[in-house]
Parts: structure tokens; C-alpha cells; sequence
């Protein structure tokens, strides 16, 4: 029994940033460019069949660039960082079902700064213009493409093959931006559709202030509290929004911070241990045990200003025939990363 429970409160961590994985229902609205894959064995979408895997992910790490000239600056790469890929699926049931594509509709950098002690989360857009690989069944690249970067988790063949080490590796390819710096991801997490309205009616709701109105939920400055339901209509929602998919990240983001904010309250290990049925029916992740231990206790102690929360808006949407897509600023993109991986000299 001791070890069950030791087991629950050092999960804390990962729960936290698999909190962050849980906000991504604008899978629901599903887009252009949508992809149809084959039988592949995956989860039913209703727990079964879903673990945590530990061991190390196997990704092609770049050439690490330690240090790096930019417009005449000198940066040194920080040698105490931690980056986590969190991935949101859209494998939920009824997708399993009609054998539809498992995209990773939220795509999100968690880097932890062990020095300083800051969190960063960096939002990247689900239709980001990329370079994507297709994989085999031995998890060999056999054709490379671009589209969109959400696509890269679909041609990993699944969630029980070698999707999110795909999603990693083209992540990481782009926010090198074209090898010009060191972007090493170290760990993923992803969580399937299914999972937010348990994980956020088992904590009675997310309270959130509302920067604008959101159908079904409620007036702009009123602050709500997000059930499973109305947590999904304030996520999903990015047409009738004020800046569309940003709007959206944003409301990511919010929900992120507030939904941390409930789990410190909560104090993160009773909050781990009430959870942890919840979230291992729909969790994924590469990190191991002793890794989990090491960042164990980091969300009791931790100062939630020191979150920093960050999104690229600066690029373009528009067509590239008959896709949508959104195309990166290369600088701004740039910039962000050198901000969390970098020290200037």
C-alpha cells in the first residue's frame, strides 16, 4: 500500500504538465487536410490498452550548437534545461472507431529552467507549415513532406508505434529554425480526447475569468467555472473568437494556469493521488521513474508568477492551394527559443 501511495505523489509533476496536455479539444473541429490511416492497434478510447512507457524516446538528437552568433550577439546554450513536448491527441473513441487520423491538435514546449526555476510554456500552432517525415513500421523515415506539423503524430502510425517520437523529432527540426541553434527535446507527454472532462470534473471544475464571450459560457470579464462540458466549449471555440486560433491558444494557456493554480491549492500530491486513476486511462509519456522523482514536489514548491507563457503570433495564415496553413515567423521563432535555451555573453 506504502508504495501505491509513493507511487500516486510522485506522479505529482507529471500530472501537472500532463494538466497542460488536456487542452486541446480543437481536435473536435477538425479541420482541413485531415488524414485516414489503416488499422493500426491503439487504445479504444476508453482506457484500455493506454500505459505509461518509460525508457528513453528514440529521436535523432541534432548536433548540439553550444554557442551561436545572432546579429552580432554571442549566446551560450543553458546547460540545466528540461524540455517536454506536450502533445493533445485526437484519438478519441468515436475517431478510433471510423479509423480516422490521430493528430496532435495541441502542440506545446514545456521547458524547465532547473537554475532559475522558470517554466515556459511556448504554444505552437497546430497548422504550422513544416517538414514532416512519413515512418515505417521500424520506425524509419521513408518520405519526407511538408504540411502541416500536426500531421507528423498521424504518419508516426499511432499512438502504439512511433507517433510522438515523430511529432518530437519534427518539432524539434523546426524550432532549430534550419539547424541555426539547439532545440534538444527530452521527454513527450500526450493525452487522448477523452481524458479532459474526467481530469476536470474530478477537481469540481476549472474558475477562469473570461477576456471575451464565449457562446455557452458565459459574458466577457464574468468569471466562470469550466466543467467537463463547459470546458470544452470555451477550448474548442476559435471561430466566433476575436483572433481565431490565437484566441484559442490563449484560452489554452488560461486554462493551463488556472487549472495549476487549482492542483497547488489542492497541494499537487493529494491532487496526484486523486487523480492518478484518471490520468493513467489516457496518458502517454517516455518519462521514466527516477526522472518523475526528480521533479517530484516541484508544483507545492513552486512560484506560479514565475510561469511565462508564450505564443507565435507574428507569422501568417493563409492558403497554400487548397490547405490551410499557418507560416511561422522565422525571427520571432527564433527569438523565443534562444530566450529559454540561451544566455547571451
Amino acid at each position: 500500500m506504502e508504495e501505491v501511495i509513493l507511487k500516486k505523489s510522485i506522479l505529482a509533476f507529471v500530472l501537472v504538465a500532463v494538466v497542460a496536455s488536456c487542452v486541446f479539444f480543437s481536435a473536435c473541429n477538425a479541420g482541413e487536410g485531415s488524414t485516414v490511416l489503416g488499422e493500426t492497434s491503439i487504445s479504444s478510447g476508453t482506457g484500455e490498452g493506454t500505459a505509461i512507457v518509460s525508457g528513453d524516446i528514440e529521436v535523432e538528437q541534432l548536433e548540439d550548437i553550444n554557442e551561436v552568433t545572432i546579429n552580432g550577439v554571442t549566446y551560450k546554450q543553458k546547460n540545466n534545461v528540461m524540455n517536454i513536448l506536450l502533445l493533445g491527441i485526437d484519438s478519441d473513441a468515436e475517431r478510433v472507431k471510423q479509423k480516422m487520423g490521430w493528430r496532435s491538435d495541441m502542440i506545446m514546449l514545456c521547458t524547465i529552467d532547473n537554475d532559475t526555476g522558470a517554466i515556459t510554456l511556448t504554444s505552437i500552432p497546430r497548422d504550422t507549415y513544416a517538414k514532416i517525415y512519413h515512418v515505417n513500421e521500424n520506425g524509419e523515415a521513408t518520405n519526407e513532406v511538408v504540411e502541416k506539423l500536426n500531421h507528423a503524430y498521424a504518419y508516426g502510425g499511432g499512438p502504439n508505434s512511433y507517433s510522438a517520437q515523430n511529432a518530437v523529432q519534427c518539432t524539434m527540426e523546426f524550432l532549430t529554425c534550419d539547424g541555426q541553434i539547439s532545440v534538444p527535446i527530452h521527454n513527450y507527454i500526450s493525452i487522448d480526447l477523452d481524458g479532459l472532462p474526467q481530469l476536470t470534473d474530478a477537481l469540481d471544475g476549472v474558475e477562469v475569468t473570461l477576456d471575451q464571450a464565449v457562446s455557452d459560457v458565459g459574458s466577457a470579464g464574468e468569471t466562470v467555472d469550466l466543467n467537463g462540458s463547459r470546458a470544452r466549449k470555451f477550448l474548442e471555440n476559435r471561430h466566433d473568437m476575436s483572433e481565431g486560433e490565437m484566441t484559442r491558444q490563449y484560452h489554452e494557456q488560461l486554462f493551463i494556469q488556472s487549472m495549476l493554480e487549482e492542483i497547488k491549492d489542492m497541494g499537487a500530491k493529494e491532487a496526484a493521488s486523486d487523480l492518478y486513476e484518471t490520468f493513467m486511462k489516457f496518458t502517454r509519456t517516455d518519462l521514466s521513474l527516477d526522472t518523475v522523482m526528480d521533479l517530484a514536489g516541484s508544483l507545492d514548491s513552486s512560484n506560479l508568477d514565475n510561469l511565462v507563457m508564450q505564443r507565435m503570433q507574428q507569422g501568417e495564415g493563409r492558403y497554400e492551394g487548397p490547405v490551410w496553413y499557418y507560416f511561422a515567423n522565422m525571427d520571432e521563432v527564433l527569438q523565443m527559443m534562444l530566450a529559454t535555451q540561451y544566455t547571451p555573453v
